[in-house]
């Protein structure tokens, strides 16, 4: 099969419904998924029957019979969807400027703060939208399919966070498997890759691993857990927002590593070193720092940045290879994702304002991504995610992906990888793989509907 995952509950015609419910989600302004090579399982084989007994003569020798290839058990627990949408909470009050709300009603979106104001469109009730400022003659301002204007706050209900908030962000500091609950005698569903980015939600005891035993819980949707022993983390007071993007010039630009290099929390040789990145991997550089001397130079690189793990790199080891540069005119008025093949980067807008860039893996070479601009149709906090050939080499079955965000009826998302830290290059089944954090400010930042731009 060509396409890159068997979509857990959005697949298939499903997925088609959902894009058919969104439609065309925006007007423009005028102006894997995973690249897991695993050893499928064998093909099942019949038992040989012998054949009859002649009187007074040998049995016949039986060819053994060849290997049935067909459709796999479905109902194997290993093949269980094990889907879990983000949480629905409709609070109490008015909603508030930066918060997600659900409309109780067919709503229409005005140009203006008035009933006399022409009508955008009809927003549908049921629908996800993002309030965008404060309450003016009763009508707030939203964000709705990456577009801008005004609802009545009659027809309004403020929801909760989808997701519980993280109380830390922190890198693996070696291969480390993945628990059930905080016991290594529990079920481990996956073995997450030295050097990728987590956050994490609470710290609990647990049973011994290695040195200790505390835990991290690392996903709510299902729970999961890591032991501490592995994490290097740092306390933060939830899901850290990104740091303020350069309002003129250049948003950043990428790099490649010239040698391999310790990747260190800081610009100097004395700061903890979290991982090490090999020659020939890209670089995303946010900025150039002074920190200590090394080489003859005391200029560093900022390579990872909130809402991840802020991360330090030499200047000696990266070579420059092209500026990220910003959008000359913003597809949309509100909140919109642009994805850039060329670089492997996606920067989330606000208009023509940037507000993120990250490094994302996109589909290598026969699962390429598609291009295009897509409607954001299904949101989840986790998924298991399998697909291709089952028999075949490139066959993948992993548990709780987290953090996607479907903008394709094909499968293609935005979606959390745990089993490569080599972003910046394609290695995916199609998707847009990203960090943990990257993915899951994704999600938590654009509602359903949001418009992707990938080009």
């Amino acid at each position: 099969m060509r396409r890159r995952a068997v979509l857990a509950g959005i697949a298939g015609t499903a997925a088609t419904m959902l894009a058919q419910q969104i439609g065309v989600l925006a007007q423009p302004l005028t102006t894997d998924d995973q690249d897991t090579t695993t050893t499928p399982p064998p093909p099942p084989q019949n038992d040989p029957s012998p054949a009859p007994a002649a009187p007074a003569a040998p049995a016949a020798p039986v060819a053994p019979a060849k290997p049935v290839s067909g459709k796999p058990d479905l109902s194997d627990p290993k093949y269980s969807l094990n889907l879990y949408p983000p949480q629905k909470k409709i609070l109490d009050g008015p909603p508030k400027s930066g918060e997600f709300a659900l409309t109780s009603d067919d709503l229409n979106l005005r140009t203006d703060p008035s009933y006399n104001s022409s009508v955008v469109t009809v927003i549908p009730g049921g629908s996800q939208l993002t309030v965008e400022g404060k309450v003016k003659d009763g009508f707030y301002p939203v964000n709705y399919r990456s577009g801008l204007g005004w609802a009545d706050g009659k027809f309004l209900q403020r929801l909760g966070p989808e997701l519980p908030s993280p109380i830390g962000v922190g890198t693996l500091l070696e291969g480390t498997p993945l628990f059930e609950s905080p016991d290594a005698s529990s079920a481990q569903v996956a073995n997450w890759v030295p050097g990728m980015q987590l956050t994490y939600f609470a710290e609990v005891d647990g049973g011994q691993y290695k040195g200790t035993k505390r835990w991290y819980k690392v996903l709510t949707l299902p729970e999961r857990y890591v032991s501490t022993w592995t994490v290097f983390g740092t306390p933060t007071p939830g899901l850290q927002e990104p740091a303020p993007l350069p309002k003129t010039g250049p948003l950043g630009w990428v790099g490649q590593m010239q040698s391999s290099a310790n990747v260190r929390l800081g610009p100097s040789t004395t700061q903890t070193a979290v991982k090490t990145w090999p020659a020939g991997r890209r670089v995303l550089v946010y900025a150039e720092v002074q920190g200590d001397a090394y080489a003859g130079s005391t200029k560093w690189y900022q390579v990872a940045s909130p809402p991840e793990q802020s991360l330090f790199l030499h200047s000696s080891f990266v070579t420059k290879q092209a500026d990220i540069l910003r959008v000359d005119k913003p597809a949309f008025a509100g909140r919109w994702l642009n994805a850039d093949l060329k670089n492997q980067v996606v920067t989330a807008y606000f208009g023509a304002t940037p507000l993120l860039i990250a490094q994302v893996a996109s589909g290598r070479s026969g699962h390429d991504t598609d291009t295009g601009t897509y409607p954001t149709i299904s949101r989840l906090a986790s998924q298991r995610m399998q697909g291709d050939n089952l028999f075949g080499s490139d066959y993948f079955n992993l548990d709780a992906i987290p953090y996607i965000s479907y903008f394709t009826s094909s499968g293609e998302s935005f979606h959390g990888t745990y089993w490569h830290d080599m972003f910046g290059q394609p290695m995916s089944h199609g998707c847009l793989n990203c960090s943990l954090p990257v993915s899951q400010w994704i999600l938590t930042w654009a509602p359903l509907g949001s418009q992707v731009v990938v080009h």
